[in-house]
């Protein structure tokens, strides 16, 4: 029995039907980057937020261990052991990050977990303080720190002048769910990061002193910030200008 025999045909596509499947395939293109940026952008808020939930904790805890005082802020200026983070480069002079006291409550502190995942660049804060021996500070968060005011620690960190200590407490904390007590300040003086271009100043230690450093902006103008009470949000950089949203006195 003889069966028919087949033959098969090519499919050619003509040049008219390649341009306009090229077409297509860049307007999908175009149409599905902007989502999958978002989506990336939601992605690093989200681990930011996680990162300020567990340092926040982590202070909780130390406070839980030191009678409710609040530790140092870390500041330029000078240092103490008592500060909450160790951000100084130089560590023939000063203990190493993991040492902090912050860090040493948490479980498996790393570097990562203080440090906005949108936060790359550290090109501006390295020039900013180019010469200094303390180095840069390569985090993205910083503790709030009012200090002194006609002989009283405003806090919201402990304060020290030479051998003199200026302890602040927790329960010093007027609403302490409305106040800032953990901030993210901008790494660079870009537009997207720093609210003030290139008058502002990149972070440069760990104390936020609220009315001369504003937050970031970074997450679609916004900063993430942790509260008094630990609660975590994202707040309008804006938020951080007004001295009662993390003024402890008020």
């Amino acid at each position: 029995m003889n069966f028919p025999s087949t033959k098969s045909r090519r499919v050619a596509f003509t040049l008219l039907e390649l341009l306009v499947i090229v077409a297509i395939v860049g307007v999908l293109a175009r149409l599905l980057l902007p989502v999958l940026s978002s989506a990336k952008r939601k992605a690093a808020q989200t681990q930011c937020i996680n990162n300020l939930h567990q340092i926040g904790a982590a202070m909780m805890m130390y406070l839980d261990d030191n009678n409710g005082i609040f530790p140092g802020p870390a500041c330029q200026c000078s240092y103490h052991p008592q500060d909450w983070i160790y951000w100084r480069t130089n560590t023939a002079l000063y203990p190493p990050f993991e040492k902090s006291p912050v860090a040493g409550a948490m479980a498996g502190a790393n570097r990562s977990l203080f440090r906005c995942p949108l936060d790359l660049n550290d090109n501006d804060r390295i020039t900013a303080v180019a010469g200094d021996p303390n180095g840069p500070y390569l985090f993205s968060y910083s503790l709030t720190g009012y200090g002194m005011d006609a002989g009283t620690n405003i806090g919201m960190s402990s304060f020290f002048e030479g051998p003199t200590a200026y302890l602040f407490r927790q329960y010093s904390i007027h609403n302490p769910s409305q106040k800032i007590m953990l901030a993210e300040e901008p790494g660079s003086y870009s537009a997207a990061d720093n609210p003030n271009g290139a008058s502002g100043e990149p972070i440069n230690d760990g104390r936020w002193q609220p009315g001369s450093e504003p937050l970031t902006m970074r997450h679609g103008g916004g900063a993430v910030v942790t509260f008094a009470d630990v609660h975590v949000q994202t707040v309008k950089w804006e938020f951080g200008e007004n001295e009662a949203n993390s003024r402890p006195d008020q």
